[in-house]
């Protein structure tokens, strides 16, 4: 199309249709492809929801479309344009470009509607050739338009290609056109037009970008239904709904009817480089093709790459790009460019300025890494071919500190992208690979890594030249931990040694802070493995102090463990209130984490188990109970124990032994030392309780258990779970095999053990079985007595399951200790005791709520609602609502009877 078109007589055009006079009013030499509406390609998807939205183009003013090339408002114009020429009314349509000038601009207008089929015959003898003002020939336009009476549509395609003067003259026609002119317009950025009138008005629509978008519906029917649901949600991700990607994506599955073939990619790069980002100036394509190289787009971490101030703006003013930048966030701080895009971008850039890529992906990795986001840093590091400068920033959080930061999940990808030779100069990245090799099941390489480093570092005593010796000596702690299963707490002069690193109050910067946090949360857990539990809590809240915002992974661990210390000392509330606080941190910083997930469903299932108030839910979950990865032995000891007595309890002993056979075979096979000695030991207590002593021994003695108090009872060398689980077994192994007085001895000293480290679960268990031992060994006083102990312990902390594990047991030695007429303190519990071991476990759960047994139970200490209030952290209001749902629940109308009831169900022992 000629900027300065020839002037031409009017006259001497094509055949103007159906009321058009012989000779046209418009000049020869425009073009009739202009003026002639786009074909509707094959396999065309007619829409609902975005045709019902377009529906009415003939009750409004204007109806506008708005989004990048390849969305189909093309299509859809045409559609449209289609569908009221099948009503009878007159459809006029222009494709637009940068040529149209106002006179060519008028020039078209008339040849449009000639073309439709309006009646020019208003035109005769007038002055339409572009010599003629195009004012003056859209004036005479509208004249025949208004004397057609009947609506008449216009469809303008890329109008924000109209140069400057035509835009002012469309814009004239859209105020000043007869009542019966209706336009409908496509365009990919804002064109300078007035549209704000007309939508106040209410006489116009704009269609934007997400109408246009391919649902997964649409991308269903667009392949014919051959798409699985995987391929289908991989082809959404992928297109986005991006109408052009699907058509690529169709062409490049081979589907029949495709007619690219292997041109496709030429396709994509012409499509993109020519027709999508042909608006853009040589600044914004720049910027464009340095965008591709951030995925995803954070205009923070843009403007610092970029040494700018103004990424947010510039991203958003790439207006003709809009739908293909979507925002990620509420804010648009941070964007997704469409893979399609982004793949021609990243190749564009690769061939026009190599150099430029490696060096923005350098950029990129040290500005990820310096916000702590390790993981995404990673790939833009070996895309720069450059990973010295990441490997030490990467050094600088070291094992322990990527651990606490955001679990395993980081410090794997971490261990992918540091290979042998990167690391070789840099022990605390050794000691990282260390940890990635124990996770990926390559236990022998892990150890032999961790053997060569504490030769080449003096047994972990000097770091690197200008490295960090303090912190390499935290990093071989959690390190040596890892490798065996989370069992090898430090020794007594490493805890000393960490003691007078981080006793006192740390001062210094940040980073010296977090290393205090990883020393203090260290702490916590080889204090909580060896019972001594206050100390595990003033490490564990001054570790949480030290950490703040950055280690939001070691906050939950030390949540945790904390209520892991809780439960092992009988206070209840307190356990209950940190496995809260560690789900909250989970499902607010670590959704996606499905092992942390899961490790505090397993210790709140145990704390439940332990009150025997396990619920149906906790029971459906079995098998989620054994595929906890084996990475701390205290966690995934707790979750086969209870998946084992669960199993045991709805199936029997037989399958809880299959069970435990199956997990033991694949620990033992992972080489878990410390986890298959407890597995092994929960083995030989099912076997026993099976009925088949002999294979309990055999299992003992293959696996190499320890068989004495001395060593069985030892706290430094083990966990006090672990002593618990062997040591319970071992007596289990000893009455089964008839050694009544070895049992008796074995279990008086785990009594003793757990009087003097407060560890209130294991009394109760070891008073269960000595109550067990005696009853078996003929001594109904000996095994009254322990029963009595037991139950006057349960007022501290309701574990009552150690009796319902032992239930025939427990309910004749309860109801000998009635007979014997107990003083009036036990008589109730033991009536309650006896009561709730006719009932299922978890029965109670259904009767009350957890907080309304808290309320329950300070009402029976006579206390008023503001004293259980300030008691329980409620306020008045809680408690009334809780004590108005007991009543509802009882049936009572005091107090009193409210207790009563409570008593004779066995909820209050």
């Amino acid at each position: 199309m000629p900027t300065n078109p020839p002037r031409q007589a009017s006259g001497g055009g094509e055949s103007a249709g159906q009321g058009v006079p012989a000779s046209s009013v418009v000049p020869t030499w425009l073009l009739k492809a202009k003026v002639t509406a786009a074909a509707l390609p094959d396999r065309y998807v007619r829409r609902a929801p975005l045709l019902e939205r377009l529906e009415g183009v003939l009750a409004r003013r204007l109806t506008a479309l708005r989004a990048p090339a390849g969305f189909g408002k093309t299509t859809v114009l045409a559609d449209i344009a289609r569908d009221t020429q099948a009503q009878g009314r007159v459809v006029g349509w222009i494709a637009l470009d940068d040529d149209d000038t106002p006179d060519v601009f008028g020039s078209y207008l008339i040849y449009a509607f000639e073309q439709a089929g309006l009646d020019l015959g208003l035109l005769d003898g007038q002055d339409t050739s572009p010599s003629s003002p195009g004012v003056h020939r859209m004036g005479l336009l509208a004249r025949a338009i208004e004397a057609h009476a009947s609506p008449c549509l216009l469809v303008l395609d890329e109008v924000d290609r109209l140069p400057r003067g035509t835009l002012r003259s469309l814009d004239l026609l859209l105020q000043h056109a007869p009542s019966n002119l209706h336009v409908a317009m496509a365009y990919r950025s804002d064109p300078a037009l007035d549209l704000a009138t007309h939508l106040l008005d209410g006489e116009a629509i704009v269609v934007g970008t997400e109408e246009f978008r391919f649902s997964r519906a649409d991308i269903a029917q667009f392949f014919d239904g051959a798409l699985s649901r995987r391929e289908l949600a991989a082809v959404e991700e992928r297109t986005s709904g991006w109408p052009v990607a699907l058509m690529v994506h169709r062409h490049l599955r081979g589907d029949e009817g495709g007619k690219l073939g292997t041109n496709t990619a030429i396709f994509t790069e012409n499509y993109i480089g020519v027709r999508l980002l042909r608006d853009l100036s040589a600044e914004d394509r720049g910027l464009l093709l340095d965008l591709a190289v951030f995925d995803p787009i954070d205009a923070d971490v843009v403007d610092d790459v970029l040494r700018s101030s103004e990424a947010r703006t510039r991203i958003t003013g790439l207006q003709p790009l809009d739908g293909l930048l979507p925002p990620l966030d509420e804010d648009h701080a941070v964007r997704r460019m469409h893979p399609l895009l982004r793949e021609y971008c990243l190749e564009r850039l690769a061939v026009e300025d190599p150099p430029r890529k490696r060096s923005l992906h350098k950029l990129i990795a040290l500005a990820l890494v310096g916000r702590g986001r390790l993981a995404p840093a990673l790939p833009h590091a070996r895309a720069a071919g450059d990973s010295r400068p990441v490997c030490e920033l990467v050094e600088r959080f070291g094992a322990c500190q990527l651990w606490l930061r955001e679990g395993p999940a980081q410090l794997m990808s971490a261990g992918r992208f540091l290979l042998p030779d990167l690391t070789a100069s840099y022990p605390r990245l050794e000691l990282l690979r260390c940890v990635f090799l124990r996770l990926s099941s390559k236990l022998e390489e892990a150890h032999a890594l961790f053997e060569a480093v504490a030769r080449r570092t003096g047994d972990f005593a000097r770091d690197r030249d200008g490295g960090d010796d303090e912190a390499l000596a935290v990093d071989r702690l959690f390190t040596r931990a890892v490798l065996a299963g989370g069992v090898d707490s430090p020794s007594e002069s490493e805890i000393a040694a960490l003691r007078t690193a981080y006793g006192g109050e740390v001062e210094g910067d940040r980073r010296s802070r977090l290393i205090a946090g990883a020393g203090q949360a260290w702490l916590c857990v080889a204090c909580h493995d060896r019972a001594d539990f206050e100390e595990s809590r003033r490490h564990g809240l001054q570790a949480q102090r030290y950490f703040g915002a950055d280690q939001r992974y070691g906050a939950v661990v030390v949540d945790l463990y904390q209520g892991m210390s809780a439960l092992a000392q009988g206070r209840v509330h307190d356990a209950a209130a940190s496995y809260t606080r560690a789900r909250q941190g989970i499902r607010k910083f670590f959704p996606s984490d499905s092992c942390l997930a899961l490790s505090v469903d397993v210790l709140t299932t145990e704390l439940d188990l332990e009150r025997n108030r396990a619920t149906a839910s906790q029971r459906r979950a079995l098998k989620s109970l054994t595929e906890l990865p084996a990475v701390w032995v205290d966690i995934q000891t707790a979750a086969l124990a209870v998946s084992a007595e669960l199993t045991g309890e709805l199936d029997g002993a037989e399958a809880a032994v299959e069970r435990l056979r199956e997990v033991v075979d694949d620990v033992r096979a992972k080489g878990v030392a410390g986890l298959s000695h407890n597995l092994s030991a929960l083995l030989a207590h099912y076997l026993v309780e099976a009925g088949r002593p002999d294979e309990a021994a055999q299992v003992w003695q293959d696996q190499g258990l320890p068989c004495t108090a001395r060593d069985l009872l030892v706290l430094e060398r083990q966990s006090w779970r672990a002593m618990e689980t062997q040591s319970c077994a071992r007596v289990r192994l000893l009455a089964a095999a008839g050694e009544w007085a070895a049992a008796e001895r074995l279990v008086g000293s785990l009594c003793a053990t757990a009087s003097d480290h407060g560890l209130t679960r294991t009394r109760l268990r070891a008073l269960a079985l000595s109550m067990l031992v005696a009853h078996q060994a003929g001594q109904p006083d000996r095994a009254r007595a322990r029963l009595a102990e037991f139950l006057r312990l349960t007022r501290e902390a309701d574990y009552v399951r150690p009796l319902v594990r032992h239930g025939q047991v427990s309910r004749t030695v309860l109801q000998q200790l009635l007979d014997a007429d107990p003083d009036e303190e036990l008589r109730p519990a033991a009536e309650s005791m006896l009561a709730s071991l006719d009932r299922p476990a978890g029965a109670t759960t259904a009767t009350f709520s957890l907080r309304e047994l808290d309320v329950l139970a300070e009402v029976r200490q006579g206390l008023r609602n503001g004293q259980i209030a300030n008691r329980l952290g409620m306020t008045e209001d809680g408690v009334r609502y809780h004590l108005k749902s007991i009543y509802r629940k009882t049936g009572a109308s005091s107090r009193k009877e409210a207790v009563s009831y409570a008593h004779s169900l066995g909820v209050l022992p």
